[in-house]
């Protein structure tokens, strides 16, 4: 009998990733706190949060960030959730993974930690990286429904370590399309042909996974939300917070931050995060 899963956060990733739960025959129903979302997303759903968590055995959250994370779970928690499965797919903080975790598990129910790495095309083809902690047997009872939304699937071990390594993996990231801008604007400075600087790129020291997914935003300056500049810039916060903490030095991560921030400054808070190439634009004056 397929898993009845519910599915709580219909945004850029959320919507895909339960689509795919679908499609690959879970019994999956919906909810939103913006309900318009859920009505239109074309999968069934329920009216309320109550309705869901009575009806549903597994319960995935995908939101926005700590605090949205923190309000949802502070509800559910006030309804009968005994033996209940959730799992939560956020990137958060790791201390708010730990305080869901001890949440659920004071109340019979268990939990998965599993920020997913990607954005909206590896979600729409079910080719997401996704980290994972909690119970380890808890974990390999769930494979089936993390091998449809993600390619590779990785064990971290006690809560906190996955939502750690996601924010780590983003430091990267961020800083990796700071230094890709960096380039593209001496590229476009030095009147070289920006396809083929890109290609060189892509062939040399540039070779990666981000300029393959930015290249053609860069290149047609096409800045449709795929991860949000809004997004890089919470996740950058976590890391410092964390690094901080640890006492891991975090210069580049730092100012890599500083970039999104400005952004932000610019209004292109929503837009896809390769918009902070605007920024570099700006600080060159390229026109």
């Amino acid at each position: 009998m397929a898993k009845k899963v519910g599915w709580i956060g219909l945004g850029h990733m959320g919507l895909p990733m339960a689509t795919n739960l679908k499609n690959a025959g879970f019994d999956i129903k919906v909810w939103n706190r913006t309900i318009e979302k859920a009505k239109n997303s074309g999968l069934p759903y329920v009216e309320t949060l109550e309705e869901l968590i009575k009806d549903r055995e597994i319960i995935i959250t995908m939101l926005f960030d700590s605090n949205s994370v923190l309000d949802i779970y502070s509800k559910i928690v006030q309804f009968d959730i005994k033996d209940k499965l959730f799992i939560d797919m956020t990137t958060i903080h790791p201390e708010t993974a730990k305080k869901v975790a001890e949440m659920l598990i004071t109340k019979g129910s268990d939990f998965l930690e599993a920020p997913v790495i990607g954005s909206v095309v590896p979600a729409q083809k079910g080719l997401l990286t996704i980290v994972v902690s909690g119970d380890e047997s808890t974990y390999k009872n769930n494979l089936d429904i993390f091998s449809v939304l993600g390619k590779e699937i990785f064990y971290m071990g006690d809560y906190g370590m996955a939502s750690t390594m996601k924010l780590i993996n983003n430091t990267v990231l961020g800083s990796f399309l700071n230094v890709l801008c960096e380039a593209y604007s001496f590229v476009k400075k030095a009147g070289i042909d920006e396809k083929l600087a890109l290609k060189v790129l892509e062939n040399g020291a540039g070779k990666s996974m981000v300029l393959d997914a930015k290249k053609e935003k860069l290149l047609n300056e096409d800045y449709s939300t795929h991860f949000s500049v809004n997004l890089i810039h919470k996740d950058l916060s976590y890391a410092l917070d964390v690094a901080n903490k640890l006492g891991v030095a975090s210069q580049f991560t730092s100012t890599s931050r500083e970039f999104y921030n400005s952004a932000k400054a610019n209004n292109l808070s929503d837009l896809d995060f390769s918009a902070v190439f605007e920024v570099f634009k700006k600080l060159s004056n390229i026109s």
